[in-house]
């Protein structure tokens, strides 16, 4: 049995993330997206062990079997109602059921496999070690905690999310029925994806369609040297100059006094254009 734990260090989103130039003619290569976090190794469920033999007093069974309905880890009926996710059939991901009140319905192995799973605290968005870090009815993915969905490369539904992308494992092999909803943040606001906390470090990226996500990011400050491997920390991004290193500058929207006083925004020479609820904004970096 595979565990998730394994596929999730190397697991990649489809957002990408950009090294970007204020001077060059258009953005720079896109540069892969580093691993996410680790999850608990997978246990084996107490029903895949074999049945103790029956006691010889016993009348032996029916020759017809008795029709059992899908029940969870706590033993409880699956609800008739709830649409269960194969191959386990534990409960059920989109939508949320089948667990008990103080438990989510998660992905648990690189096979598709779901079970219920204590939830906590962090909101979408947010950073999280583990799925038992975030809200009822998220996932830990990416650093950040995300909500499930059930058809990429479509719009999600819910309010602050984008686009429904499929998580994968290493060597780009898609993980059956984990796929996850963009969050819709603010490259500019620090806090956006909730910053730096005892969880890790959320940062917004945008990706080359103008779309936004909630993901682990960096520790690298204001106008420190960054890499695809030394990455800039909430409210920065990665510029390359025409010449000299890369470094971190404040994301800003341009015509905006996000960069202080009478100091410009500066456009990047091709435009960065970042989806809003309201339609988009041009995203440019402080000099």
């Amino acid at each position: 049995m595979h565990e998730l734990e394994s596929a999730r260090k190397s697991a990649t989103p489809m957002v990408t993330r950009a090294a970007l130039s204020s001077f060059l003619v258009g953005a720079l290569a896109l540069v892969a997206c580093s691993s996410g976090p680790e999850r608990t190794p997978f246990v084996e469920d107490a029903a895949s062990q074999p049945a103790p033999a029956p006691d010889s007093t016993e009348e032996p069974p029916s020759s017809q079997p008795t029709p059992v309905k899908p029940t969870g880890d706590a033993g409880d009926e699956v609800p008739s109602d709830c649409k269960t996710t194969a191959p386990s059939n534990k409960c059920g991901l989109v939508p949320q059921c089948g667990c008990s009140a103080s438990e989510t319905c998660d992905v648990i192995d690189a096979q598709g496999s779901v079970r219920c799973v204590a939830f906590g605290k962090a909101p979408m968005g947010q950073p999280c070690t583990a799925t038992a870090g975030c809200a009822q009815g998220l996932t830990c993915v990416f650093g950040t905690c995300h909500a499930f969905c059930d058809e990429p490369g479509k719009a999600c539904g819910q309010a602050g999310t984008g686009d429904c992308i499929q998580v994968q494992a290493a060597g780009g092999a898609a993980i059956p029925n984990l796929a996850v909803c963009m969050v819709r943040c603010a490259p500019h606001d620090p806090k956006s994806c909730g910053g730096k906390t005892n969880a890790g470090v959320g940062v917004c990226f945008v990706d080359d369609k103008g779309g936004t996500d909630c993901q682990e990011g960096g520790t690298r400050t204001q106008n420190q040297t960054c890499t695809p491997q030394d990455e800039c920390g909430p409210g920065l991004v990665c510029v390359t100059p025409s010449n000299g290193p890369s470094t971190c500058k404040r994301w800003c929207r341009v015509g905006t006094t996000d960069c202080g006083g009478s100091v410009q925004c500066q456009s990047f020479s091709t435009k960065v254009m970042v989806k809003t609820a309201s339609g988009s904004l041009e995203y440019g970096a402080c000099p």
